[in-house]
């Protein structure tokens, strides 16, 4: 029996049900007929107060001699006197535009107010209809009320007090999508794979330089650019093999200053360091980021054509674009799907550089209000830089240039770093990325030894 059933049904089936096995005993014994032996039955029955007394059993012979087939059909068992809710040829079931606009509903973006943006409750739905009804508001697929009662009750007249919402919050809830459909209605199809069947990809099967990955991150660190001596972000642009999870390449630059043509290189100079390059007897994959800067179409040309085929460039997709009809556009993004182990090795150079002077925060939040450099400043651009660390290292810097451009010595300490310090902390990152033991890829369970000495052995810094 249902664990759903109140009390009051509960006690309804246990009646009957005890009622009916006495009544089948009976009948086999002393060879009583069905319809009389159920008229008493109805006299001792009907009316009778079920749990707290607000509900009374409804046992008339006609009543009796349906359930009693029921019962018997069921195997005379408890839960075939169970009430059957089920609507005679679907008259009740939501109309098919009305079940449309409870999906859009539950996919309407919720703003701020969620960052995972999981759509309207279900409950908040059916409060929204339920007002909207009473209202007098049309909705599709029934109109208002006083349509659906004309086509539901042709012929009796309006009521003067307008009826309940014919459905309630869980038909509503049944009827609203699954929790994939709205998280690819509310973010992308990336946010709706963890509730779709989904193909884990197992990087330790894949073979020697069979697939780079690149992409770009901003340095939570400010730096002071040698040339013009101003308070610059910084950006890294890293290309890794997947198959030993290694950084080939990178290329450190401020902020806006990485263009195609240093892509471009750096592919170039990756792909012919010591121990990596092309796939022997197989394809190299190269998978960019849209909404990074990728390579240029000159260079894919290029690697895809002479190469005979050994190369191929993948893009990915982007994720952004009109989501409702009438709906502002969303400013579109790159789709990072299949990036897991360079978004790892991003998280971990941050903590890496986490001892630098100038964090600036992974976010606005983070940032110290003093920097003067990032989202804080960009946001409220009445604030003054003075007195900020923005403006005391650039006065510095200045103050440095210009003496070093006078001819004098000025051996002066800057209180951030400047990019050419940043681009060799990132080398030294990368360098001990690159010799970490633990990861489950090819080689990093392998460690290189030489003998030095009779029974002295050293590793060997294959990197």
């Amino acid at each position: 029996m249902s664990k759903k059933l109140s009390s009051w049904q509960r006690e309804r089936v246990g009646i009957l049900h005890t009622a009916f096995s006495a009544l089948a005993a009976s009948m086999q014994t002393e060879g009583t007929p069905l319809v009389a032996s159920l008229e008493a039955l109805q006299l001792r029955l009907d009316g009778q107060a079920l749990g707290d007394g607000k509900h009374h059993l409804r046992a008339s012979v006609k009543t009796l001699v349906r359930l009693w087939y029921q019962w018997d059909k069921g195997g005379r068992k408890g839960p075939a006197l169970v009430h059957q809710h089920a609507s005679p040829k679907h008259v009740h079931m939501l109309p098919d535009r009305l079940v449309a606009e409870v999906q859009r509903l539950a996919s309407v973006e919720s703003g701020g107010t969620d960052k995972h943006q999981n759509g309207v409750e279900c409950a908040a739905i059916h409060k929204q209809l339920a007002r909207r009804w009473f209202d007098g508001e049309k909705l599709p697929g029934i109109g208002t009320w006083q349509e659906w009662w004309a086509a539901r009750h042709p012929t009796l007249p309006h009521p003067t007090i307008i009826p309940d919402f014919p459905w309630c919050a869980r038909t509503i809830a049944r009827a609203s999508g699954c929790k994939a459909l709205k998280r690819w209605g509310n973010i992308g199809r990336a946010a709706a794979n963890k509730h779709l069947p989904s193909m884990d990809r197992d990087y330790s099967k894949l073979r020697r330089c069979e697939f780079y990955t690149l992409d770009d991150v901003r340095l939570d660190v400010a730096a002071i650019d040698e040339i013009t001596g101003r308070v610059v972000e910084v950006m890294a642009y890293v290309l890794m093999e997947l198959s030993s999870r290694c950084i080939v390449a990178f290329v450190v630059k401020p902020v806006d200053a990485i263009k195609a043509e240093d892509v471009d290189e750096l592919l170039g100079h990756g792909l012919q360091a010591d121990g990596y390059g092309v796939g022997v007897g197989y394809q190299t994959h190269i998978w960019f980021e849209r909404g990074t800067v990728a390579c240029s179409t000159r260079a894919q040309h290029v690697l895809e054509t002479f190469s005979d085929g050994a190369i191929k460039i993948h893009r990915t997709s982007m994720d952004g674009g009109v989501r409702w009809v009438g709906a502002a556009a969303d400013r579109a993004s790159g789709h990072s799907a299949g990036k897991a182990a360079l978004e790892s090795f991003n998280r971990n150079l941050h903590r890496r550089l986490r001892h630098l002077p100038g964090q600036r925060g992974n976010n606005f939040s983070n940032q110290p209000a003093n920097l003067g450099v990032g989202e804080r400043s960009a946001k409220d651009p009445s604030k003054s830089e003075r007195r900020t660390l923005k403006a005391e290292a650039e006065r510095i810097a200045q103050f440095k240039l210009t003496a070093m451009a006078a001819g004098a010595d000025a051996r002066v300490k800057l209180p951030l770093c400047t990019c050419s310090e940043i681009h060799r902390h990132v080398a030294a990152a990368v360098t001990a990325h690159n010799i970490e033991r633990g990861h489950s890829m090819q080689g990093f369970h392998r460690v290189r030894e030489a003998e030095i000495a009779p029974g002295v052995w050293r590793e060997v810094d294959s990197y």
